[in-house]
């Protein structure tokens, strides 16, 4: 069983992916420290056994050296993904460095990273793989977590820190407020609206599929020093996701607004964003919701044998459960 009687870190432990991930190791036998900021933040695994919360913040770089001593394996999940670059900068440049240095420090087996495509940026080339070039523009997040990366990167190469980064497409699942509960509250209206004829790709991602390679990367020798995308590959199109949801709900409505809407609005939209010290690059953004494009899991297939188990009809399917628990699904 994966990490079986390891101590086991994992920062963000009280967000989506921290939280499954957690769950995931505590019952294949990993002594799991779930990092929260707050004792309230952890409630939700206090009862699950294995699995111990401990207070910190990845900004405290003494609280990181204490926390992560006597570790084996770190899985840094957590992030800032909105507000002031300054603010993203903090947790997302700052916080990976008092990781890495603290990982160092201990003699950590090695860290993995959660990353995003989104270092990617909104201009990327119709296929990318691992080797594309990171191209962040100007949104904060997108910045922020290529700079995590490169922090990563020169840690590990300087402290002789074994790493390994993942770079997540959208993490869809139960508990995902973003990929699940937002998309479902708009995909079941009829008709849903998006922009477009929904013939774009998303790039989904279940979550168990996710934790699925993070856990193989935590240990796999062809992983260290290695950078993996984890999508759907080929992807779907936004009329099949966004479709997924509404046929949980009965219907196949669509409602396409048209793309020039978009290219009209979003120069004004941009303008005041930036005014507002949050700039979203929000032309690039259409054309990069409206347009086709792949990300290659060729890598993680090759090297690590890894692939996405769950269709996404499947993993739709498997959020139904938890979206009827919050009242959103009859």
């Amino acid at each position: 069983m994966a990490l079986q009687g390891q101590t086991v870190l994992v920062t963000g432990a009280t967000g989506f992916v921290g939280g499954a991930l957690a769950r995931r190791l505590a019952n294949d036998g990993a002594d799991v420290k779930a990092l929260a900021r707050t004792p309230e933040k952890g409630h939700s695994l206090r009862d699950v056994p294995n699995i111990e919360i401990v207070q910190g913040d990845i900004t405290d770089a003494e609280r990181m050296k204490a926390v992560i001593q006597g570790c084996d394996i770190v899985f840094h999940v957590a992030a800032a993904i909105g507000g002031t670059f300054e603010f993203q900068h903090k947790a997302n440049l700052d916080g990976v460095r008092n990781v890495m240095l603290a990982a160092a420090e201990a003699g950590v087996k090695r860290v993995v990273h959660v990353s995003t495509i989104a270092v990617y940026g909104y201009r990327a080339s119709r296929a990318v793989t691992e080797a594309t070039p990171p191209n962040p523009g100007r949104v904060a997040y997108n910045r922020t977590k290529a700079e995590g990366e490169r922090t990563v990167r020169e840690i590990g190469k300087e402290r002789g820190v074994s790493y390994s980064i993942v770079r997540p497409g959208m993490i869809y699942g139960p508990r995902s407020n973003a990929w699940t509960r937002m998309l479902f509250q708009v995909a079941r209206r009829k008709p849903t609206p998006f922009l477009g004829d929904g013939s774009g790709n998303p790039a989904p991602i279940y979550i168990d599929d996710l934790i699925d390679l993070m856990l193989l990367m935590a240990e796999h020798p062809a992983a260290e020093n290695e950078t993996f995308n984890a999508v759907n590959d080929p992807p779907p199109t936004w009329r099949e996701f966004l479709g997924g949801y509404s046929q949980l709900v009965g219907h196949q409505a669509w409602f396409g607004l048209p793309v020039w809407m978009g290219t009209v609005v979003a120069p004004l939209a941009e303008l005041v964003m930036t005014l507002r010290g949050t700039p979203q690059d929000v032309p690039a953004l259409i054309s990069y919701v409206t347009g086709q494009r792949t990300y290659s899991t060729a890598k993680a297939r090759e090297l690590l044998g890894w692939q996405p188990k769950t269709s996404l009809a499947d993993g739709i399917q498997q959020c139904a459960p938890w979206l009827r628990e919050k009242g959103l699904l009859s």
